[in-house]
């Protein structure tokens, strides 16, 4: 796969129920959720340079994300002080059979309050229906 692109031509999907589990649940000012819409926005327009970059099977703190893909927040930049928080898409088949990258999770990717769930924490969550 390469980086800086999109790692097919697999559409994105940003379902509603897990939009506003993710992101709608934070208050509409705060920085993450600005930065998530953008985001958002750049992906449905085109016109963002994804650096797409694969999640480890077997996490940290016990997460397990086989198959999924993350993009950091802001994108386009890399560091967690210049992308501080992160979408994560797991790879999924429409009931047409088509692929599409779907979203999972946002959040913070590594959030220096112990009571605050890193994005691939929630993540986990979703696709095993507890926390790591």
């Amino acid at each position: 796969m390469s980086p800086r692109s999109n790692p097919s031509p697999v559409p994105i999907r940003f379902d509603h129920e897990e939009w506003l589990e993710e992101v709608e649940r934070l208050d509409e000012r705060s920085q993450a959720r600005v930065q998530a819409e953008r985001a958002r926005r750049e992906i449905e327009s085109g016109t963002a340079t994804l650096d797409w970059q694969r999640c480890e099977a077997g996490g940290e703190g016990g997460t397990s994300l086989p198959g999924c893909n993350k993009l950091y927040v802001p994108l386009g930049r890399q560091g967690a002080s210049e992308a501080p928080f992160g979408f994560v898409f797991q790879l999924a088949q429409d009931p047409d059979g088509r692929l599409v990258w779907n979203f999972i999770a946002f959040g913070e990717r590594h959030p220096n309050n112990p009571n605050t769930r890193a994005v691939y924490e929630r993540a986990h969550k979703r696709l095993h229906g507890r926390y790591p």
